[in-house]
């Protein structure tokens, strides 16, 4: 029994099988990293913005902000929002404290992402098995 390369092969069934499993472990990352942006753990709390400024990030600029908790602690929050102002902020898993994403638009945005990797670790598994039935048509006709 001879089993070739190419399309079909045990190559190709590899490959998609290490493509599905990234595809899965990519959506499940980025539903933990949206999720914390819209419903983060920590319970809310209140920061007062001490100031704020605008950061360059490549193509991309935004306001990085510090402010004080009730208790003293300085903290620094992406925000944009002007001195003085009191926000409700939350403690990412990471240890940074952000202002959570309200509405609709940012829970849609935080599921669309992992949505669109679950869809494409399907297609990838669509493909490993057509790819794994081309293999075992290939074994039983060179074994004639």
């Amino acid at each position: 029994m001879t089993v070739r390369g190419g399309a079909g092969g045990r190559g190709t069934v590899g490959w998609w099988a290490v493509l599905a499993a990234l595809c899965v472990c990519a959506a499940g990352v980025a539903l933990v990293l949206g999720l914390s942006l819209v419903a983060p753990q920590g319970a809310l709390e209140q920061v007062t913005v001490s100031a704020c400024e605008t950061r360059h990030a490549g193509r991309d600029d935004y306001v990085q902000c510090d402010g004080l908790l009730a208790d003293g602690t300085h903290v620094s929050l992406r925000h944009d929002g002007h001195p003085g102002e009191h926000v409700d902020a939350a403690k990412t898993p990471w240890g940074s404290y952000i202002v959570p994403g309200r509405g609709f638009v940012p829970w849609a945005a935080a599921l669309a992402a992992p949505a669109g990797l679950l869809l494409a670790a399907v297609a990838c598994v669509i493909a490993l098995r057509r790819a794994g039935r081309r293999t075992r048509y290939r074994a039983t006709v060179n074994l004639r």
